[in-house]
């Protein structure tokens, strides 16, 4: 029975220390999120390169916070939101000069980057390549007192330290000159009823039910582009009902397709034409049409 103590007793203190563990965990990295002291502009790289000819900048870096921070920079893979995308990396590509370095707290300074395409990107059929610059923020080394010995801020000896390294990733898009085709098509056009969660308790007059119109893009090109574009909404006798802009989009890669979706109350019954226009670059727009009725029910009929 003593034994049978024993071991609950370890589990126990087990599964609390898992739970400790957590919840540390949990507010560390709610902790990083004011953490982070280091800016840097631009906030992404879009650049245009030709065969043989590699491509310089810089990068402005400046720490906000009110202690000094070493700087770490280095090259990365992009982060893709679909992961069964599957395009060309400009990894390798990227040098910084310096890759590491202090600054003191309120300090600015600018980083040499280099873009050195590969030998062979003549004969490759890619018209763009993806990568990422992480910059990641350290804390300064601690000073040296007089006799030689680092001060050491932190836990008393025996117990555990873990450092937060908040990191930033900046995404890089590099087209190649004379590669670049821009394509997209609107793959299709959708109307649905949102209907309201919400209740009508508590004196509260429930929320309206909602319109969600939604349009697909298909990226056929060989280059990233950041599609925008207005979504309009005409009676049946031709009247204006709603118009709206779709917002700048996020970039939409080379063979991925992305759907826009734009909400408003759900209009009265009646019979509707929606009218979608896509600028996907300057000189460059897309548009179509698609009708709709709501029914005396409330329900949508495409």
């Amino acid at each position: 029975m003593k034994e049978q103590l024993r071991v609950k007793n370890e589990e126990l203190r087990m599964k609390f220390g898992v739970l400790a563990f957590f919840l540390q965990l949990l507010t560390l990295n709610f902790s990083l999120l004011t953490a982070l002291a280091v800016e840097v502009e631009p906030t992404r790289l879009e650049l245009k390169i030709a065969p043989g000819r590699p491509v310089a900048g810089e990068l402005q870096i400046a720490n906000k916070g009110h202690k000094p921070v070493e700087v770490r920079l280095s090259a990365g893979p992009y982060r893709f939101l679909d992961p069964k995308l599957k395009l060309p990396s400009c990894q390798e590509w990227l040098r910084f000069e310096p890759a590491r370095l202090t600054l003191a707290a309120g300090a600015s300074t600018s980083v040499g980057y280099t873009v050195t395409p590969p030998a062979n990107l003549e004969v490759d059929t890619a018209g763009e390549y993806l990568g990422a610059i992480l910059v990641d923020e350290h804390p300064a080394e601690e000073p040296v007192n007089a006799q030689g010995e680092r001060r050491v801020e932190g836990p008393v000896a025996g117990s555990s330290r873990l450092t937060i390294v908040p990191r930033l990733a900046l995404a890089v898009y590099v087209m190649v000159e004379g590669k670049e085709r821009v394509e997209v098509e609107i793959g299709g056009l959708k109307v649905e009823k949102l209907a309201s969660q919400a209740g009508a308790t508590g004196g509260r007059e429930a929320a309206p039910d909602l319109l969600k119109m939604s349009v697909v893009l298909k990226n056929l090109g060989s280059v990233h582009v950041r599609p925008a574009g207005t979504t309009t909404l005409f009676q049946e006798d031709g009247h204006l009902y709603h118009t709206a802009p779709l917002g700048k989009s996020m970039p939409l890669l080379p063979t991925a397709t992305m759907a826009i979706p734009s909400l408003l109350p759900l209009p009265p019954a009646g019979r509707y034409r929606w009218v979608i226009t896509v600028e996907v670059q300057e000189g460059t727009v897309l548009q179509q049409e698609s009708s709709f009725e709501v029914t005396p029910e409330g329900e949508v009929v495409q």
